[in-house]
């Protein structure tokens, strides 16, 4: 038993997730020679996945280059995520005046880009699947590209709803599958802090957006704000076109096996030095291919990663339900994320109307809380995640466990607890902005801990399904988001501010004690899901 998680049955079973990562205390150390480890401080630290010898595999490119592409996905994700999402919000007020709408019909805009965002989420991650992933992305900015211009140009109701749900078709593929992406690029040790760079963008500085929208509606008008959004959109796109390169791999099941055992070590060393005869994957490709040209890698479809049909790739999400695990992640995952994308509908209803009496452009300004403290969380939430999964590693004798990374709920307690019971009690005591707008901060804090730690746990737990559980999650909040859509602003109207907000507190420290059982049986989990001969059958039918 490692720190309190529960062992299988049968202790000479392969867990996936269970890897050798750290070789100090290691019993194996004289043997690892072989296996490909770090460099520098990381020198220690044995590479999983075992990158292949292939020049094309993405996790042979130098770090600086996996990194530039990161950053043009982060790019991506702020000016669909954030230009799509929280700028809504402090132009409510000019968009109900100019369109002739109500509150509520103003949240309708939020909620159908969200239903079309979770409707279109099986049908990507089919694609994704089976074509790569630079597919979807060329796809995701296009489609950006042209709901921007939609709503810039938009002069009814029924125009805008009309451009918010072409907008919706791109968002699907930065809520869900930037989390695979950073699998595919990126080794285990690599991960949390990866992971919490995309958190960053996802969740902090996509609050950009909303922070000078307002400024920009008051004295420019609020169509500015989407012509502006269409410029960094179309950077996106054109960066996407050129440099967002496939990152989906075929590799061995030798390279993607964890190495946990003197039996793992001898079977890997066999094949790196040729002496066994290893039967390849049904859909790997040719062996030692030469280094793809940068022509080459401009192509939208770059090859076929799964022989499965679509049909049987579209349904598969949906199987993933069956695994408690992926139940943990939707919750744990989605509940922060809604509370926020609630609360920027519920923005204006609550300041623009007295005692605050906020113009668009302090509306705007009370994203600049969540911006500052979503920075300084993050900052601590993807280093942390590393560093206790390399520290818990080295003091279980050098073996890994995916639930090294559930620590980090901890931080979704505190920032959600302290975050939404402030943020009810300083309204009903009519504090000022300036303080709400911190606390509102912590809220954000909460949720991106909750992508550093599901993010890094679903990858390193559940690398095989991953793109299918963070698309499933992502149908299945986005559908949250639609039906919360419908009677938020109305709750909050019933209820009032404070207890609103002390409703949303409560429900999220419930939410958290999910993971504690999941800490427990999390590795006989992964075995039982492994072995489910259920889950495959179902799916083989298809």
């Amino acid at each position: 038993m490692a720190f309190g998680i529960l062992e299988p049955k049968d202790r000479n079973a392969h867990v996936p997730g269970t890897s050798l990562l750290d070789v100090h205390t290691q019993t194996v150390a004289d043997n690892s020679r072989i296996l490909k480890k770090g460099t520098g401080r990381n020198s220690h630290v044995v590479l999983v996945p075992q990158p292949s010898d292939d020049p094309n595999d993405p996790l042979n490119w130098p770090l600086w280059m996996r990194d530039c592409l990161l950053v043009i996905m982060m790019w991506c994700v702020i000016v669909t995520i954030g230009g799509f999402g929280p700028t809504l919000s402090p132009i409510a007020v000019p968009l109900i005046t100019d369109l002739k709408i109500n509150f509520t019909q103003f949240s309708y805009l939020a909620g159908y880009c969200l239903l079309i965002t979770g409707a279109i989420g099986p049908f990507m991650a089919a694609g994704t699947r089976k074509y790569g992933k630079r597919p979807g992305l060329l796809f995701s900015m296009i489609c950006a590209f042209a709901g921007s211009i939609w709503a810039a140009a938009a002069t009814s109701y029924s125009s805008m709803l009309g451009a918010r749900m072409v907008q919706g078709l791109s968002m699907a593929y930065f809520e869900s599958v930037v989390y695979a992406f950073i699998g595919d690029l990126y080794f285990v040790h690599e991960r949390g802090t990866r992971t919490a760079i995309f958190v960053i963008m996802y969740q902090s500085l996509s609050n950009i957006p909303a922070l000078v929208a307002g400024k920009l509606s008051q004295n420019l008008g609020w169509r500015w704000v989407f012509w502006l959004l269409t410029i960094f959109v179309g950077i996106g796109m054109l960066l996407a076109i050129f440099f967002g390169w496939e990152v989906s791999y075929n590799r061995h099941s030798i390279e993607t096996s964890e190495i946990t055992t003197e039996e793992d070590l001898q079977r890997a060393e066999e094949f790196k030095a040729g002496a066994a005869s290893v039967e390849m994957e049904e859909n790997s490709g040719p062996a030692q291919p030469p280094r793809r040209s940068f022509v080459a890698k401009l192509s939208p479809v770059s090859g076929v990663y799964s022989k499965d049909s679509l049909l049987k790739l579209v349904v598969t999400p949906f199987l993933t339900l069956l695994n408690p695990a992926v139940i943990w992640a939707l919750i744990t995952l989605a509940f922060p994320v809604l509370w926020l994308v609630g609360l920027s509908l519920v923005i204006a209803q609550i300041f623009a109307a007295p005692p605050y009496f906020l113009t668009p452009t302090e509306l705007g300004y009370m994203w600049a809380g969540p911006i500052v403290v979503g920075l300084i969380t993050s900052a601590v939430a993807g280093p942390l995640s590393d560093w206790s999964a390399k520290w818990l590693s080295r003091r279980n004798a050098g073996r890994y466990e995916p639930e090294f990374r559930l620590y980090l709920v901890f931080g979704i307690a505190v920032f959600c607890g302290l975050g939404y019971y402030l943020f009810g009690y300083l309204i009903s005591k009519g504090v000022g902005v300036v303080s709400i707008s911190i606390v509102f901060g912590l809220t954000l804090g909460g949720a991106q801990f909750s992508a550093v730690c599901v993010g890094s746990y679903v990858n390193d737990a559940y690398q095989a399904i991953s793109v299918e559980v963070f698309i499933i999650i992502m149908v299945i909040k986005n559908f949250l988001f639609y039906g919360f859509s419908q009677f938020i602003n109305e709750w909050v109207t019933v209820q009032g501010p404070r207890n609103f907000f002390y409703t949303v507190g409560g429900i999220q420290l419930g939410l958290c004690l999910f993971t504690i059982p999941l800490y427990i049986f999390g590795k006989r989990l992964r075995l039982w899901w492994h072995q489910l001969a259920f889950a495959q059958k179902l799916v083989a039918r298809v």
